[in-house]
């Protein structure tokens, strides 16, 4: 039987037929500002059906993964905040997107469940890989490069670049840290099925991807993105060989020799490049460091005011705007969010949201290590690794690009962008749960 037919009864299983009405109403949720009013809550009650009967269908409610719990929680808080916003025209939206990207991480468990145990591992590796590159070649086409982040790239390279690709929900482009930031997710699986998998296609293709993606990610010039991937890609090689710590050890040992040479950036150059790391983009970026933590310092304010209810999505700047005024950043720029996933949070959902997003982390992270763990422990020798392991820890890595790039900024506030995340959280958690000796 060839794979796509073996897809395809898998598919049309009880299972999957349950899967085709919730991906039907998928774009009606991400795209509500642009279809019918009473269109958007149609295809939010089809999902809620789909789930109940998925739940009935198992006979349980919840408890089917480690997951239910923490994603439960984060729905609760979505009335909540639609009740605390003050203007719900700018919250329905994206509590709409919410809910969308909540079903695209059981689809993708569900779709992993249903499809033959042996066999999608290793098609979730095509596909990781498939998906980067066709991100890297939308990125390619429709970003708005920023050319003055770092200063060893030529402008001229941005010069000779194709562009052109506006979509029609975003006519300005892609946002380079936007970019960057979803690129360096998908950095670490292709590395490391270029360094482990089994078999040379892959392989091959992995590695050629993760030049790809890496040369994409500098173009991008997305600091955060750059840093999250200096710190997931030795987490993961470590953690795959031992031996990898040499070699990171000697490029520390290189950077900080680099350093002590005449002519070497001096305190003051450091401190530049790093307050240029952290600023923000665009007009943003004049405020600098400072700026950025002037937002925080909001988020914080809006948080210890609003601790349970949160301000209702989308409704960061509003509220900063009227209640906490800002000195380091003008009236003219536009910052939509606190440029950290956790404040962001916790300032939109209250407490209980933050609470909810930082179990589910909590939950992806230890399955995935607990996965690579287990795998590591049950080979023999020189066996190959399983792809289940593989997979795990370039999801791992991709966790890890996530967090940190989260830290400085919110890959997720667009809405277009998170639906993407939320499906690679939904193949961490399928990835985490499967039998180690699978793939």
């Amino acid at each position: 039987m060839t794979p796509v037919r073996t897809a395809l009864t898998a598919v049309m299983r009880p299972t999957g037929l349950l899967i085709l009405p919730a991906l039907a109403a998928l774009p009606v949720l991400l795209f509500s500002a642009f279809v019918p009013p009473w269109l958007p809550p149609v295809a939010a009650a089809l999902v809620a059906a789909v789930g109940a009967l998925a739940a009935w269908r198992g006979r349980r409610m919840l408890g089917h993964t480690p997951a239910d719990w923490p994603l439960l929680l984060l729905l609760l808080t979505l009335p909540v905040g639609l009740w605390a916003s003050a203007d719900r025209s700018a919250t329905l939206p994206r509590t709409y997107a919410f809910v969308a990207d909540i079903a695209i991480f059981y689809i993708v468990t569900a779709l992993a469940a249903a499809l033959p145990a042996a066999r999608w591992p290793r098609w979730a590796a095509w596909a990781l890989i498939l998906g980067g590159l066709a991100l890297a070649a939308a990125f390619l086409l429709g970003t708005q490069f920023a050319t003055n982040k770092l200063p060893f790239i030529d402008r001229r390279v941005y010069q000779a670049l194709p562009g052109g690709l506006r979509p029609f929900w975003n006519p300005r482009g892609f946002s380079p840290n936007l970019a960057g930031g979803l690129l360096g997710m998908f950095l670490p699986p292709a590395l490391m099925l270029a360094l482990h998998a089994r078999g040379w296609p892959l392989r091959i293709v992995a590695g050629a991807a993760s030049l790809i993606l890496a040369a994409m990610m500098v173009l991008a010039q997305s600091r955060g993105a750059l840093i999250g991937a200096a710190v997931a890609l030795p987490l993961i090689t470590v953690l795959a060989d031992r031996r990898w710590l040499f070699v990171w050890a000697a490029v520390v040992v290189a950077i900080l020799v680099a350093l002590a040479l005449p002519g070497s950036p001096g305190p003051a150059d450091l401190q530049n490049l790093v307050n240029a790391a952290l600023g923000g983009n665009g007009t943003l970026s004049e405020a600098g460091f400072s700026g950025r933590v002037e937002l925080w310092s909001r988020a914080l304010y809006i948080i210890q005011d609003f601790p349970f209810t949160g301000v209702g999505m989308g409704m960061f700047e509003p509220v900063v705007r009227l209640l906490y005024p800002l000195f380091s950043i003008g009236p003219d720029v536009q910052f939509e969010h606190a440029h950290n996933i956790f404040l962001q949070a916790g300032l939109e959902m209250g407490l209980p949201g933050l609470i909810g997003h930082l179990a589910l982390y909590m939950v992806l992270g230890a399955l995935l290590a607990r996965q690579a763990w287990a795998s590591r422990a049950a080979r023999r020798g020189d066996q190959p690794r399983p792809l289940t392991a593989v997979l795990a820890l370039g999801l791992l890595g991709a966790l890890t690009v996530f967090l940190v790039h989260g830290l400085f900024d919110l890959l997720t506030y667009a809405t277009r962008a998170a639906i993407v995340i939320w499906a690679l959280f939904g193949l961490m958690l399928a990835v985490g749960l499967a039998s180690h000796e699978t793939g």
